[in-house]
């Protein structure tokens, strides 16, 4: 294995972001140069809706075109390879084929000035196979060569295409002679055709093949011991007759064994030797079909490792000498790149980044080396301005066409206006090629016959090119076109072309006043202007352009003005929480760069929430748990276009549980009563105050309407219950953005009917003597309330009653009292008043003597007197009948009504008292 060496310095810039719209998605395949200087190439697109496009990218303006979107019907879908420039002008290309509509794909061809196409042939399986993955190849008769991965013998097939369309299968693969995904083939310097299949062989791990005169040779098995497995086509011949080629990142083969990817060589006899077995990490993963440049090495790209696990650019000289010289995955540029590299016809490299760049969506970049290379098709004129009528002679060379493949090259001629009068420069050129120089060359010679400024371009191999412009007749008026530049940002790479026209070619560039912001330079050649600024500020400065006539140089400028701002940057610093169920709306913000910004999400955000493009995170998440998710924004600069990247997490919380109980007061009534019900709401320490309301219900029926929770608790008072039975009183919780929503366990409220209150005197008939007490219990039934009044109703004279306190279990004690009886009293109890025969002999002598004595002064006051204290006597004797003058409780029986009394309850009873 050859020594790794460190990169030398160099330079990539992002000329394209794709955004995923209508310029497609995903490059996946190399670049070509056109005959008019533009370079040309596919992306895949996600399968659906979006089925591929073909686009243009004018150089050097960076100027990027969709020439054709495919729409997955009759034009099939999925162009998976590199485009070929073919000697008509059109470009050549194959789909894959429809994978949801399950199609077999096409060879197709596409105008590069109208972008119209048109299906040449569709694959339908069988003999002449389907899903074609590679690109084609053309020979001097205009015939088309490619492979297909699929169908023949069920492992792919190579094929020929006519120029009227037909279709022959030279080879139907098989398990043992390769296929399944082959590369085109290559028409070597022997004329044979060289090159690769992916998988088959007796390994498996595929082949290295030679078709000549319509047999097919299995040059090399591929056998996964330090070879490599899986090798990627196309091949390229060297100077030295050899074939180049890489093998691909093989997970069947262990990375001692080329697991990552090889880069080998072989002779036309099968011979193979590995040049570089990748390791995976510094030097990349899973190389990609390389090119050989005007220097005599090969550069390629790696899809994975380097630095930063997003592909390199590398070179490799033919003996094995090998330098990574770019790691793909630094801000803003693309990553893990699909393709190879092309060198156009300024010296420096083009490709496609599958992924990556301002929207994610891949990128078309530039890398220049550091030291300059030159051009590997070259075309010069023997005048830039010629006078009409005059003669012109274009001379050509070619510094790595060491196949037949590469040897042909077509000539073409682009134009603002017409091309008719360009002259006889068109169709395959023939040149020689010098074994010692290692130049393919030629010239032609020939006279416009209309003025205009004409590209002539020479395309080698149907993917390089060489041009140069003439203006035939007077030159137009110089003038540069450049009115205003896009903003640059301080730390970002910047590259801008100041664009002219008229006048004779070449044009030399240069600032006559002012300066250009610092870090910023101009390409006096070019007219590009590049860098990485390095302060933000406005440069002022007048630029002018000078031709090349001989006779008198003309000039034109230009007052330009360059904004530098600040990087971009994302300013939000975290996002909240949230909790399940509650609406969340946050906007991201960012600072610098060109706004306005766009904003897309890197990976996925938390479940039911989404980011616009203006930045707004919104939506209603569903599952709880806390998500890291990175979002990138883009500025919105047309060069230089600056992007950043953050990682962001929201964490949104569950809805707490809470717990409810609900309790009753009372928790049993009569019909015609009601009852407080009341919730109190339990919930985690530490947890927020509960709000939101609850809706009690009696069997399902609400009461009354919903109760705003207060401190944790609720209550509503009842209606009044005009039924019997058990009711179960619920309350129903509505949440809040805190806390789920519940239904509370139920608590049961009893209802009866209301019996009538009672009470009763045990014994119910008691016996005492006079002046002796008894004592008796008395007990209530049916009381709603124990503050209960008890008395005697018109007790017999001389007998009171006491009670004693209620107990709880509705008791109290009665006690009778009678009065003490005189042992004086012999004569039967008849009343307590006076005796009749005395008041009736008494009462008209006080008559008498009041009126006899009522005209006296002093006895008639003392008289009357007198005589009531006379009467009172007499009336007290007669009814005492002598003795003691307290009265006494009579023998006897007589009846007593006790009640008891609470509220607007009241009952009563009656007791028998017998004394002795």
């Amino acid at each position: 294995m050859a020594a790794l060496f460190s990169a030398h310095a160099q330079t990539e810039t992002t000329l394209y972001s794709f955004t995923g719209k209508t310029d497609s998605q995903h490059p996946g395949a190399s670049l070509i140069e056109g005959g008019d200087g533009n370079l040309y190439g596919t992306a895949v697109g996600n399968l659906y809706p979006d089925f591929g496009a073909v686009y243009k990218l004018a150089l050097p303006a960076d100027t990027f075109t969709t020439l054709y979107k495919f729409t997955g019907a009759t034009d099939s879908a999925t162009p998976l390879n590199s485009l070929s420039y073919g000697s008509n002008g059109y470009l050549y290309g194959t789909t894959y084929g429809n994978l949801i509509a399950g199609t077999d794909g096409t060879v197709y061809k596409v105008s590069p000035s109208a972008g119209t196409l048109t299906t040449l042939f569709q694959f339908t399986g069988g003999v002449n196979g389907s899903n074609p993955e590679t690109n084609l190849t053309q020979d001097s008769a205009g015939n088309l060569y490619g492979s297909t991965s699929g169908a023949g013998s069920g492992y792919g097939t190579l094929f020929e295409l006519s120029p009227t369309n037909s279709i022959t299968t030279l080879v139907s693969f098989t398990k043992y002679t390769g296929g399944n995904d082959t590369s085109s083939p290559i028409m070597g310097s022997d004329g044979n055709f060289y090159g690769v299949t992916t998988g088959g062989g007796t390994t498996g791990f595929g082949t290295v093949y030679k078709l000549s005169a319509g047999v097919l040779t299995t040059l090399y098995t591929f056998q996964g011991t330090g070879d490599g497995a899986e090798p990627a086509g196309p091949l390229v011949e060297g100077p030295d007759g050899n074939f180049y080629g890489v093998t691909g990142d093989a997970g069947s083969v262990t990375a001692a064994n080329g697991g990552y990817g090889t880069i080998f060589k072989i002779t036309p006899g099968g011979v193979l030797t590995t040049l570089h077995v990748f390791n995976g990490t510094t030097d990349g993963t899973g190389p990609y079909p390389i090119f050989l440049a005007s220097d005599g090495n090969f550069y390629g790209n790696a899809f994975l490792g380097g630095a930063n696990s997003k592909g390199t650019i590398f070179e490799i000289t033919p003996s094995g000498t090998f330098t990574v010289l770019y790691n793909f995955g630094t801000t803003g540029d693309g990553t893990e790149p699909q393709a190879g590299l092309l060198q156009a016809s300024d010296g420096n490299f083009y490709g496609a980044a599958y992924s990556g760049g301002a929207h994610a969506y891949g990128t078309v970049f530039e890398f220049t080396p550091a030291t300059a290379l030159a051009a590997p098709v070259q075309v010069t004129a023997s005048a830039t301005a010629v006078p009409l009528g005059s003669s012109l002679t274009l001379n050509w060379k070619v510094l790595n066409a060491f196949s037949e493949t590469m040897q042909l090259c077509n000539a073409s001629v682009s134009s603002t206006g017409s091309t008719s009068g360009a002259g006889a420069w068109s169709g395959q050129q023939a040149g020689t090629y010098n074994s010692t120089t290692k130049l393919f060359s030629g010239s032609a010679t020939f006279t416009p016959s209309l003025p205009g400024i004409y590209t002539y371009g020479l395309t080698c191999g149907g993917v390089e090119s060489g041009v140069v412009e003439v203006t035939v007749g007077n030159p137009l008026t110089l003038q540069l076109l450049t009115s205003s530049v896009p903003t640059a940002s301080v730390g970002a790479a910047y590259s801008t072309t100041i664009s002219a026209s008229g006048g004779v070619k070449p044009y030399t560039f240069s600032v006559i006043t002012g300066s250009l912001p610092t870090g910023l330079t101009l390409n006096s050649s070019t007219g590009v202007i590049s860098g990485t600024p390095t302060q933000a500020g406005i440069g002022i400065v007048a630029l002018q352009v000078t031709d090349s006539d001989p006779v008198t140089a003309a000039t034109a400028s230009e007052i330009l003005e360059i904004v530098v701002v600040q990087p971009l940057v994302i300013t939000s610093a975290s996002l909240p929480a949230d909790r399940i169920g509650v609406a969340y709306t946050q906007t991201l913000t960012a600072s610098g760069g060109t706004p306005p910004y766009t904003w897309t999400a890197l990976s996925s955000l938390p479940a039911g929430l989404s980011l616009s493009s203006a930045g707004v995170i919104s939506g209603t998440p569903t599952v709880a748990g806390t998500t890291t998710f990175s979002v990138l924004v883009a500025d919105s600069a047309t060069v230089a276009s600056q992007t950043a990247n953050r990682a962001f997490s929201i964490t949104v919380e569950p809805l707490i549980v809470s717990t409810g109980t609900v309790s009753l007061t009372p928790g049993s009534i009569s019909v015609g009563q009601t009852t407080s019900a009341q919730v109190t709401i339990a919930v985690p320490t530490g947890s927020p105050a509960p709000t939101g309301t609850v809706q009690f219900q009696s069997d399902g029926v609400n009461i009354g309407a919903p109760v705003t929770v207060s401190n944790g608790t609720a209550s509503v008072t009842t209606a009044a219950y005009t039924a019997t039975g058990n009711y179960a009183i619920t309350a129903d919780y509505s949440g809040d953005p805190n806390y789920l929503a519940l239904d509370y366990p139920a608590a049961t409220l009893a209802v009866s009917v209301v019996p009538a209150p009672a009470i009763g005197i045990t014994p119910s008939s008691v016996t005492v003597s006079a002046g002796q007490a008894a004592t008796l219990t008395a007990t209530v039934l049916n009381f709603s309330s124990q503050s209960i009044t008890f008395a005697c109703v018109n007790p017999p004279a001389n007998v009171s009653c006491s009670f004693g306190t209620l107990s709880g279990a509705g008791t109290a004690t009665l006690t009778i009292q009678t009065a003490t009886t005189s042992a004086l009293r012999n004569e039967p109890r008849v009343g307590g008043g006076l005796n009749a025969t005395a008041l009736a002999f008494a009462f008209p002598m006080l008559l008498a003597f009041g009126g006899l004595f009522r005209k006296r002064n002093a006895w008639a006051r003392i008289l009357p007197v007198s005589l009531l204290l006379l009467l009172g006597l007499a009336i007290t004797a007669c009814a005492g009948g002598g003795g003691s003058s307290q009265q006494n409780a009579s023998p006897g029986t007589d009846t007593i009504t006790v009640t008891a009394t609470a509220n607007n309850q009241t009952a009563s009873t009656e007791v028998s008292l017998i004394v002795k």
